[in-house]
Parts: C-alpha cells; structure tokens; sequence
C-alpha cells in the first residue's frame, strides 16, 4: 500500500510517502491557513495516486476541510485522521482526557516509545509554534506535560505589548545581552531552556532530553543538560499508526 503521511502544524506543512514498510524522507513547506490546498497543487498533483492518506493535524477544521476537499477532488479518497487514545502501540496517554492531547504530542510519544535504544524515561521537548514538553516513563506511561510559547511567539508578544521598537531577530545565546534584540532572544530561549532542565532534574531516573520541532537547534544552544535533536519523531509517530491499521 503507497499512503501520503501528512502532518499539519500551525505554521509549516510535512510530509513523507510510506510503501512497502519504506519511508520517504521528510518534506516541508510553509503555509496559510486558506493555502493548504496550493500547496497540495504545487507538491503532490503530479505524484502517483495513494490509496492512503494518513494526516495528524493541530492546525484546525478549516485547514482539515480545504485537505480534504482537494484529495477528494485529486485522488477521491477520504483522509484518515489521526487523533490521540488512551492506550496505543504500548503507550498510556497521561492525560485526564486522552482526546485533549495534541496528536503531535502523542505521535512523538508513541515514535519515541518504539525507538529501542531510547527505552528508558525520555523528556520530549516539541519546540515550534508552542513548545510542548513530555515526559515518558520506561513502561510507556506519559507522566504528563507542559505548554509555553515557542521562541518566536514569545518575541512577538513582547514586541506588540510593549513600546519596544520592531527588532530584528538575535542568535544571541550569552546568558546576559547589551542591547535589546539580544536581550529580547536570549530571554525567551533561556527561559525555556531552564524549563526543560527543571523538569528533567526533577523526574527520577533522569530522563533523556529528545527535541524536536522546527526550533530544536536554537533551544538546543541554550542548554546545560545533554540532548538529542530528532527532527522526524511526529512523522515517524504517524507512520507507525499508519502501518499498525
């Protein structure tokens, strides 16, 4: 079976093809939330047709519906979409009521969970839009999590609440800035840094620390603790549900 494996995020666009138990390596584009369909023109009309498309999707009912409407059109067949359970593929969603975690959240869970040489207590930090930190326990039970602003929602925020004028965006990463764009960077990257090592020194065995998303780099130069960047942990999430069906 050829499945087209999408993940929608709240700013960028990912997909892989899944045949034959191989995986295509992964591909992004950057989108609006009324352009969903341009870019399924541009990247995938010419592509052979699927007989599955598997999609994980934060991003909402709009952007959902204009996907399908396209791939109905396209290719005239239904998406499948992936939602977060209670229990699957040996791990236990921590969460009062399973349905509220995000599915990129629990795809990563459920990646790294399946990764053998990570079986033991990982800290997932999901670093986009939001940045969304997981832990999970050696057994597979989610311990639970935290949500923050990504890096740059927490500069934009800054910027429109204050009368701060419009910066470029630092690199800095020295833990004290001598002008404001540093100070405004290294603030937000710290602060989430300093999350992440919280939560980890205070978990019991220490767990890995796995990043992934779109600013996993940037938070990865502000940390003290050892991490791992894993860039494909949603995707390869999604194509374990996808071969479990």
């Amino acid at each position: 079976m050829r499945t087209l494996l999408i993940d929608i995020g709240n700013t960028n666009l990912k997909w892989s093809w899944l045949q034959s138990g191989e995986r295509s390596p992964l591909e992004q584009a950057g989108y609006q939330a009324d352009g969903v369909a341009t870019q399924a023109l541009h990247y995938w009309s010419h592509a052979e047709k699927p007989e599955q498309v598997v999609v994980a999707n934060v991003a909402g009912q709009q952007v959902e519906d204009e996907l399908q409407q396209w791939i109905d059109s396209e290719w005239g067949i239904a998406i499948e979409l992936v939602t977060a359970s209670a229990q699957q593929l040996g791990v236990r969603n921590g969460y009062t009521r399973p349905e509220q975690l995000g599915v990129d959240r629990w795809l990563a869970l459920l990646a790294a969970h399946a990764d053998k040489s990570r079986r033991a207590p990982v800290c997932i930090v999901d670093c986009g839009t939001a940045i969304t930190i997981d832990v999970l326990a050696e057994d597979g039970q989610h311990q639970g999590g935290l949500i923050l602003p990504g890096l740059t929602m927490m500069r934009q925020v800054m910027l429109d609440r204050t009368q701060i004028p419009r910066i470029d965006l630092s690199d800095h990463i020295d833990l004290l800035a001598k002008d404001t764009a540093s100070a405004i960077a290294a603030g937000g990257r710290h602060a989430a840094a300093a999350l992440v090592e919280r939560v980890a020194q205070q978990m019991s065995p220490p767990p890995k620390i796995l990043l992934t998303g779109g600013d996993a780099a940037r938070l990865y130069t502000a940390m003290k603790l050892k991490a791992e960047i894993d860039p494909e942990l949603v995707m390869r999430g999604l194509a374990l549900v996808a071969q479990s069906e």
